[in-house]
């Protein structure tokens, strides 16, 4: 027998070691992980909320709101923080049910579609999250410069044209909200991302 023969006789005895999976057990390894990422995405959710919470509770303790009752805004402030909140609460339940749904998970079809309904939720999350806050300052914005003298006033005592304010203040938000959907997707990205791993691994499951 040559060194080749002899070589592949070892690499069929070094195979044949090896531990062979079930399906039942890869089917639960990926139950798990998925699980865990699921778990993750939630308890970020809830530690996001705590974080806009307490921002906004220490800029009203410091009486940075009390500018909006002199232009009136006070009402749409509060209409849209209690709007705000309300998201938040809403797609925190929404993750914590996904997590309970994929832990009950009994079949790979059932946790391939729970996989995809996390994915999904998550990015009407971010998206609506960018939107709403896109939405409230643009609405702030255009009400101060054309109904309030605010953007007048400061044009007048920094001697530059009310529109490049204008212009500036949606610059700013434009970075600010790039800022903020880079930090989602760096965030929210990594869990979805390995979630999708996790799907194709019980699609090859399921050929």
């Amino acid at each position: 027998m040559d060194e080749l023969e002899l070589l592949k006789k070892d690499w069929k005895n070094q195979d044949e070691a090896l531990p062979k999976l079930s399906y039942n057990e890869i089917y639960k390894m990926i139950l798990k992980k998925s699980s865990s990422m699921v778990k993750w995405i939630f308890i970020i959710s809830v530690l996001e909320f705590i974080l806009w919470s307490s921002i906004d509770i220490i800029v009203r303790l410091s009486g940075q709101y009390e500018e909006l009752e002199v232009f009136g805004l006070e009402g749409f402030s509060i209409f849209t923080t209690i709007l705000s909140y309300g998201i938040l609460i809403y797609f925190m339940i929404r993750f914590y049910l996904n997590y309970r749904n994929i832990q009950t998970t009994d079949s790979a079809a059932v946790l391939m579609k729970n996989i995809l309904n996390t994915r999904r939720t998550v990015k009407q999350y971010v998206w609506i999250n960018i939107s709403f806050l896109a939405l409230t300052t643009m609405v702030v914005i255009t009400y101060m410069a054309f109904y309030t003298d605010s953007y007048t006033s400061k044009s007048a005592d920094q001697e530059v044209p009310v529109y490049l304010i204008i212009i500036t203040s949606v610059i700013v938000l434009a970075i600010f909200i790039g800022l903020l959907a880079l930090l989602y997707r760096l965030i929210y990205g990594i869990l979805t991302r390995k979630l999708k791993r996790n799907y194709k691994e019980l699609q090859k499951l399921e050929v």
